[in-house]
């Protein structure tokens, strides 16, 4: 396996967000150091549930801080963006980082953000799909022309080119079974996040991917090397002892499930486009429940390495690749954050890796 640390730069109400900001670029840096393999960003908007509301710009920051891990997103939310422009952001920070980057996307499912932008949500999944033809023809060829619904353009010349050639690897955020098989069909691999619920999702989504991959004629090696590349963010912490990991860290995971709920449905659901309101009712009505002991049993990575490494196991053992490590969520301390990388780095990851365990900082 892989392992990503991933961040949302979380804003609780007592924290500044000019401290929010520099300390999880430090944890980037951090991660390059206890070895971890890459930094994942994702993009959010108009709440305090993320500050990372320019990951090209984040993106740089880590390039130039960094040497060697690999820089994803996940994801830049199509939908927002000019896709020009982000061709061009995107061919930029190839370049800066020396070609570590990777490029996930999404299509956004989050009422604030689309109601900020003054983009209709119903139309995600078509301007996504248009947007994503026009950033693989900007870095691709030398000239293009572009007709759809949402953006026309006339022999436009995009420079730069990115270094990685054809270009950056692409990547999809997966939640719905369609948005899997859409996955597949383009080649790409998943993105996908635990946030609720037990590891069997993943077995569901897994299932689904490989369906429609198997569908469109992809070789066995060739699903086996997509797999590889599957990735799933999961909130992580480990502490000496599953007592001590908890209680540290439950306050700052339950302010995390507040956000999320607050961010994801609307204040007023009769104010959504009208196909989407039984499925914001649906959702508000599974959120509203919050039980620790069931987060904690099934959801949540928390306890000691030897816990965390059996919870990191199971996902193994279902074929994910890469795993995302958020462990800064929800205004976790510095001094915590550190020391459960540390830990993960130094008591988990070579479980995973068939190496011995690193030595101590500072041995």
């Amino acid at each position: 396996m892989r392992f990503g640390t991933y961040y949302f730069f979380q804003a609780p109400p007592q924290l500044h967000h000019r401290d929010i900001i520099h300390n999880e670029l430090q944890q980037a840096e951090w991660a390059e150091e206890l070895g971890f393999d890459a930094v994942w960003l994702t993009e959010h908007h108009f709440i305090d549930y993320g500050l990372s509301v320019d990951p090209a710009t984040l993106a740089a920051a880590i390039a130039a801080r960094t040497r060697r891990v690999r820089i994803g997103l996940a994801a830049a939310i199509l939908p927002f963006h000019h896709p020009i422009r982000l061709a061009e952001q995107m061919a930029l920070v190839d370049i800066i980082s020396q070609g570590r980057l990777d490029v996930g996307i999404g299509r956004g499912n989050r009422p604030v953000e689309f109601a900020g932008y003054g983009v209709p949500q119903i139309e995600n999944r078509e301007r996504m799909d248009e947007a994503v033809e026009i950033l693989v023809q900007a870095w691709t060829r030398e000239r293009f022309s572009f007709q759809g619904r949402f953006f026309s353009f006339q022999n436009v010349e995009v420079i730069p080119k990115p270094l990685q050639r054809p270009h950056p690897p692409l990547y999809q955020v997966c939640v719905s079974k369609d948005t899997i098989e859409n996955t597949a069909l383009r080649g790409w691999p998943m993105l996908n996040s635990m946030l609720r619920g037990g590891v069997e999702q993943l077995v569901t989504q897994r299932d689904t991917y490989v369906a429609a991959l198997e569908k469109a004629g992809r070789s066995p090696s060739e699903i086996a090397g997509l797999l590889r590349d599957w990735g799933v963010s999961r909130h992580i912490y480990v502490a000496p002892t599953d007592a001590q990991a908890q209680q540290e860290a439950k306050a700052a995971e339950l302010w995390y499930q507040e956000a999320f709920r607050r961010f994801v449905i609307p204040e007023r659901i009769e104010d959504a486009h009208p196909a989407l309101q039984a499925g914001f009712r649906a959702m508000a009505e599974r959120l509203g429940k919050i039980n620790w002991e069931d987060l904690v049993r099934e959801t949540l990575a928390f306890g000691s390495p030897d816990t965390v490494a059996a919870k990191i196991e199971a996902m193994r053992a279902m074929g994910v690749g890469q795993l995302l490590c958020w462990m800064s969520f929800g205004g976790l301390a510095q001094d915590k954050v550190r020391r459960s990388m540390e830990l993960f780095a130094r008591e988990v990851m070579p479980r995973f890796r068939g190496g011995q365990s690193a030595p101590a900082r500072g041995e």
